[in-house]
């Protein structure tokens, strides 16, 4: 489509030459009624016909110019449709994406709401009395659920260790054992749905071709912060444990899943075989 400067500009190049052609006939038919020989008429009316034919030249390459703009103002128009088309695309696919992270956020939010841990320990009493040597044992069952777990797990309910003792909470187990005893240990068993779950969330991320590079680790960052402290301790020791740190791992430190950890939380003097690069602290 021509715009109207366009179509004002083209009428008065028509017009121009149309007036040309004008002016020049008039002086053609002129210079032939006023001459005096035949040959003189024949002259001048081979002049006009040159002329005419030049014109008719000019014309054909006034309308090429024409077609030209014509084309021009086509080209531009496609590209413009094709960048608000590119602006579309990238807005479904975001959404798109969207769509997937946050009903799997949302069910993340599930599986964390739904972890349950039982466990029954028997608890030593003195009995002071008449005997004070006697000792009693009772029965205590602890039932947690939710984010209440990874805090009673870690810090709270009884572990046995190599020895045969039981130590406070998964603390106790990893000050005395390490990460063997981590491993070797069946409460992590009750975190496999989450942290499986987890790991496809940040796996989604860092794959999906529905997203670029830039928003990535935003995204990352918005998982990242629905984290508790203990959630950052458990996942700390899963990515360095046999379970996670394949896998896991990697993406831990890809997107800085650490950073928010309070280190004076963890285990102190534990013997790491592969530990965490500075990037699993801090983006780069």
């Amino acid at each position: 489509m021509v715009d109207d400067k366009d179509f004002w500009m083209s009428l008065k190049g028509l017009i121009t030459v149309l007036v040309i052609c004008c002016v020049l006939f008039f002086i053609g038919y002129a210079l032939t009624y006023t001459a005096k020989s035949p040959n003189e008429a024949g002259d001048a009316a081979g002049l006009v016909n040159g002329l005419f034919s030049a014109l008719a030249f000019a014309g054909v390459i006034y309308a090429i110019f024409l077609q030209r703009n014509e084309l021009e103002l086509q080209r531009k128009e496609l590209t413009d449709t094709r960048a608000e088309f590119q602006i579309q695309n990238e807005t479904l696919k975001r959404q798109r994406f969207e769509n997937t992270f946050f009903n799997m956020l949302q069910l993340q939010q599930q599986i964390t709401d739904n972890i349950t841990y039982s466990h029954a320990y028997n608890k030593e009493n003195v009995i002071y009395g008449n005997n004070p040597d006697t000792t009693r044992f009772s029965q205590v069952k602890v039932d947690l659920k939710g984010r209440e777990v990874f805090y009673g797990a870690f810090e709270s309910v009884p572990h046995e260790a190599s020895d045969g003792e039981d130590y406070y909470g998964m603390r106790g187990l990893l000050e005395k054992d390490g990460m063997r005893g981590y491993e070797d240990n069946f409460t992590p068993t009750y975190f496999d749905h989450y942290f499986r779950h987890l790991y496809r969330i940040f796996k989604f991320v860092a794959t999906s071709p529905l997203i670029n590079e830039e928003d990535r680790y935003e995204y990352a960052s918005m998982v990242r912060g629905q984290l508790s402290r203990y959630e950052l301790i458990w996942l700390y020791y899963n990515g360095l444990s046999a379970y996670g740190q394949e896998k896991f791992k990697p993406l831990i430190e890809k997107f800085a899943l650490l950073k928010n950890l309070r280190i004076d939380m963890l285990v102190e003097d534990i013997e790491i075989k592969n530990p965490y690069t500075k990037y699993a602290y801090s983006h780069r």
